[in-house]
């Protein structure tokens, strides 16, 4: 399956080192959701951020998701796998709320609020993953028969294991 990529004003520029799917212009989106929802699917989709900076990689996935007609007022997130994130962020003309915790799963970004579909789970694809491996974990997290959570999928895939990530709060 091919990675879905939304050409987006980005605020920082792409990490060094990005190896992509296919060239991919810098600011693209680099997502891929199960479409049509199913509630009986463990993920919704994928996401590939090019860093661990989760206040300038957020903003431009949730306004791709809302030319989607997805829109997201919160987001869930394990601290662990991103640098430190504010607890609110300015995204066009509303304010998303942002909240960590350890309990989630390390590569998995939750989002709630007015999606028409409940909630949205994306597999979070480490930005340091090679074009390769970020092709197969797309078509794994958006296969309607996957079973497994967001970590045990990139591990089913031999991915290399995301590092650590920032220093614990």
């Amino acid at each position: 399956m091919p990675v879905t990529t939304i050409r987006v004003t980005r605020r920082s520029p792409a990490a060094s080192g990005d190896v992509p799917v296919r060239p991919v212009p810098d600011g693209d989106v680099r997502l891929a959701l199960l479409e049509p929802a199913s509630a009986r699917t463990t993920l919704d989709g994928a996401w590939w951020p090019r860093t661990t900076d989760l206040s300038a990689e957020l903003a431009p996935l949730l306004e791709e998701l809302g030319r989607r007609g997805i829109r997201a007022t919160r987001v869930a997130f394990n601290p662990d796998s991103w640098a430190v994130a504010p607890r609110r962020l300015q995204v066009g003309d509303r304010t998303v709320r942002l909240g960590w915790f350890r309990h989630l799963d390390p590569q998995l970004l939750n989002l709630t609020g007015d999606l028409g579909r409940g909630r949205l789970d994306l597999l979070v694809v480490p930005p340091d993953t090679t074009g390769a491996d970020a092709q197969r974990a797309f078509a794994a997290a958006t296969d309607r028969g996957n079973v497994a959570g967001p970590t045990a999928l990139l591990s089913a895939l031999g991915a290399p294991e995301p590092d650590a990530g920032p220093p614990a709060r």
